[in-house]
């Protein structure tokens, strides 16, 4: 399958404190479209990483973190609880994207419109001596016959501002149903962004064979440091203990790390981009020379994949089985090792560290502004 790896018309890359993010530019965006974000989205919130649903499956850059400091430490219970999380991102819950409900009350609430009938008879009153009790009641009668004048003109200005916001939403959310491109790379980079993700969308389409619904996905994974070298055991006793892993061993489970986000990030993605049927992922690292990118896996994975596999499988098996690019192993131990050099993987990743070396400049002249 000859994948459509690009960076969609009318989308830039730039570089962000997680990683990498399209920015869909203004020429492309109609009135109400993609600029406006969040059709049905649910915010993020520190809850989300707490109980381990959402947000938790992308923080990428924190469980890194976690995993080094681990390391330093020889904290065998945080070695344990981070690659535990590495390994089973694919069993988080991410409930499919719906239509959001836009039918507002329209009419000011009791409330408001009583304290807005009050304000005008205070400032009605005063005019009128209160020993002319005929006055002071006309000027009642009529001060709650304006205040009603009033809330009528903003019961129908309120209707009218909550009909447009709900053709704006209809109008986002049939865009989002469709699969228009922009759209669904918009809607894709607020979700990563508000989960802190290090992954980024950078196409989305139909294929012209078969119209089936596809993202292309750029997932930035750290290298095989973020596998101790020496992980949890136990003693001849049955004690806890470090023990020093084979080289097979920590490539094995680095592989199941990256099958399980991979998993989780296509749960995502369908979960948001309503429409999609394939997700196509380009998996890069900083190589050991610790200057641009390397990509190490490139594949497609169906919705069916992934919602019909048993939850509680391996996902590297899948992930692997799903490669269009052959993933390259050396060595007994089976490291993994970058691509065979192709065009098309060879210009997306051009693209992404193209972005990320102009957020190096910008921060460079920046500093020497100041």
């Amino acid at each position: 399958m000859d994948l459509p790896l690009r960076v969609a018309p009318g989308v830039r890359l730039r570089s962000s404190a997680s990683g990498l993010r399209a920015v869909i530019d203004d020429a492309t965006r109609g009135a109400g479209g993609p600029g406006a974000l969040g059709v049905g989205a649910r915010p993020h919130s520190a809850g989300d990483a707490k109980d381990g649903r959402g947000a938790r499956a992308q923080q990428l850059v924190d469980l890194e973190r976690r995993a080094r400091a681990a390391q330093e430490a020889e904290d065998l219970h945080g070695l344990q609880s981070v690659e535990g999380t590495l390994t089973s991102l694919h069993l988080d819950n991410h409930p499919l994207r719906r239509r959001p409900d836009s039918s507002t009350s329209t009419t000011l609430p009791a409330k408001e419109r009583a304290m807005l009938e009050r304000k005008a008879l205070r400032a009605a009153q005063p005019e009128v001596s209160v020993f002319k009790r005929a006055a002071r009641a006309k000027a009642k009668a009529q001060a709650e016959t304006e205040a009603d004048h009033f809330v009528r003109t903003l019961d129908v200005a309120r209707s009218v501002i909550t009909q447009h916001r709900a053709a704006v939403v209809d109008d986002q959310w049939h865009a989002l149903a469709d699969h228009e491109p922009h759209t669904v790379i918009a809607e894709l980079e607020a979700e990563f962004a508000a989960a802190e993700s290090s992954c980024t969308c950078v196409d989305a389409g139909r294929h012209p064979d078969t119209s089936r619904a596809y993202v292309t996905v750029v997932v930035r994974y750290p290298t095989l440091d973020v596998v101790a070298e020496r992980g949890p055991g136990a003693s001849s006793s049955g004690r806890g203990m470090l023990r020093r892993r084979t080289p097979s061993e920590r490539n094995a489970l680095y592989l199941s790390a990256i099958g399980s986000f991979a998993l989780a990030t296509v749960k995502r993605v369908i979960s948001v981009a309503v429409a999609t049927d394939d997700v196509h992922l380009v998996v890069v690292r900083t190589p050991d020379a610790g200057a641009g990118l390397e990509p190490v896996y490139v594949g497609t994975l169906t919705r069916e994949d992934v919602t019909l596999r048993p939850l509680l499988s391996d996902g590297a098996p899948l992930v692997l089985a799903s490669a269009v690019r052959p993933t390259r192993f050396e060595g007994p131990a089976k490291d993994l090792v970058a691509l065979d050099a192709d065009p098309a993987v060879l210009a997306l990743v051009a693209r992404c560290v193209e972005a990320l070396e102009d957020h190096e400049l910008d921060a460079v002249l920046e500093g020497a502004a100041d």
